[in-house]
């Protein structure tokens, strides 16, 4: 009979799952792994930095959130100054749930952050960069 040796299991390379990890955003993308490569090659060299899918999918997801105009209007009502969720309601002319709902899916991205001030949230940009994707966005489609 022969002695059945155990074979020490190899803990699995970081590689394998980062793999995983983009082979995950490709399909959250509707993308083959291929598309993915392809996109994430092209989107690191547009930007001068080394991407992975998931920056990749991160950014689309931002385009996506702001490519709604009323959550648009939000953030451009935050690049003024920070705002309660009642005074974006009423600006906006959306309800309270509504706006809120909005506010939460641009927080998650860090579009726009929160801060409590005694009873109230107040919503403002996260960073600069937002901003400045709306203004050259702006700029772009008012451009001659």
């Amino acid at each position: 009979m022969s002695e059945s040796k155990t074979i020490p299991r190899t803990p699995v390379p970081a590689t394998d799952a980062d793999d995983c990890q983009e082979c995950d955003a490709a399909a959250r993308l509707g993308l083959s792994t291929e598309q993915g490569e392809a996109v994430t090659r092209d989107a690191s060299r547009a930007v001068g930095a080394d991407l992975a899918l998931p920056d990749v999918e991160a950014a689309a997801k931002i385009f996506s959130l702001l490519g709604d105009a009323g959550r648009l209007q939000l953030v451009l009502r935050c690049m003024e100054k920070p705002q309660t969720v009642s005074e974006l309601a009423d600006a906006t002319e959306m309800s309270q749930s509504l706006c809120s709902h909005h506010l939460r899916h641009l927080r998650d991205q860090r579009i726009l952050a929160s801060e409590r001030r005694g009873r109230h949230i107040f919503y403002q940009i996260d960073d600069e960069h937002i901003s400045c994707v709306v203004r050259d966005v702006f700029a772009h489609v008012t451009h001659d």
